[in-house]
């Protein structure tokens, strides 16, 4: 069963959504009203914002909690069925994540034995799993422009978080092995600066170093002190400022070059980046 459409019926009063590989962001207001009992094929971690929502949320398992305050999740498992009572307004994200991704989180940790089922939990809050959702929901609002990487990056955080927090093998205690090698590095690193212009996965990236998209991604960070998304913004900021003061090309075809499909998403990036706009940083150079 799929969570119910907006009707006149429906408390749903409005739902934005979009979707990336392996993991989904929806963002719901509701009015007062009920939910009828749906399930969803995804593990389904939902997040209350404004001032959270008075009401109940109940599984078919017996599971039960209510009200939610402002910044509290709650996690329900893929496939099991729930329904919520809604007494008041209110606003919520909710992240849709693929079972396969925690199972392949897991597969990297001798520590589960291979064993793992994420529960039902509700919690206060979350500060990761609120940073996730923020930045899949500002993802969301401007477009995808941060793209595809940043995403897939973001679902292999939340895969790693729920196998240690919302698992029945997590305990917060186990470390993945391994490391990335100086050759790994740097043929990671010649991949990026021959395909920059494209537009990179993890798993491209993973696939050049030989290891799974979440070993990948956290031995990259190790090894590196950035992720596999921000190396890539990093390295394409500083291909535009080589641009910026080697030719009088039009800002416009600097953007394109550099590897950032709107002008508008490279001149915030090179702003947070440098501290200037690519235009005041062109002038700085010039004689």
């Amino acid at each position: 069963m799929n969570s119910p459409e907006m009707n006149h019926l429906s408390p749903v009063v409005l739902k934005r959504e979009a979707a990336w590989d392996g993991i989904k962001l929806a963002h719901y207001r509701f009015q007062a009203g009920d939910l009828p009992e749906h399930r969803h094929k995804e593990h389904l971690i939902t997040i209350a914002l404004g001032e959270g929502c008075n009401g109940e949320i109940r599984t078919a398992s017996g599971f039960r909690t209510r009200g939610q305050t402002r910044d509290s999740i709650c996690v329900i498992p893929s496939g099991q069925p729930f329904a919520a009572t809604l007494e008041s307004a209110s606003e919520h994200l909710a992240i849709y994540l693929e079972p396969s991704l925690v199972l392949r989180a897991a597969s990297e940790s001798p520590a589960t034995g291979g064993g793992i089922e994420v529960v039902e939990a509700c919690s206060p809050s979350d500060p990761v799993i609120k940073s996730v959702g923020l930045a899949l929901l500002a993802e969301l609002e401007s477009e995808g422009l941060s793209g595809r990487l940043y995403a897939e990056s973001l679902a292999n955080v939340l895969a790693v978080h729920l196998l240690r927090h919302y698992t029945t093998a997590g305990d917060g205690s186990r470390r993945f092995t391994g490391g990335l090698s100086g050759q790994k590095l740097r043929r990671t690193m010649a991949f990026i600066a021959d395909n920059f212009e494209s537009e990179l996965s993890l798993a491209d990236l993973a696939g050049v170093a030989g290891m799974s998209t979440f070993h990948f991604a956290r031995e990259f960070k190790r090894t590196t002190g950035t992720t596999p998304h921000q190396y890539l913004i990093k390295f394409r900021v500083d291909r535009a400022k080589a641009l910026l003061t080697g030719s009088e090309m039009p800002l416009v075809e600097v953007s394109s070059r550099s590897g950032f499909s709107h002008q508008s998403h490279f001149t915030r990036l090179f702003r947070r980046l440098t501290g200037t706009t690519p235009q005041s940083y062109r002038l700085m150079f010039q004689p």
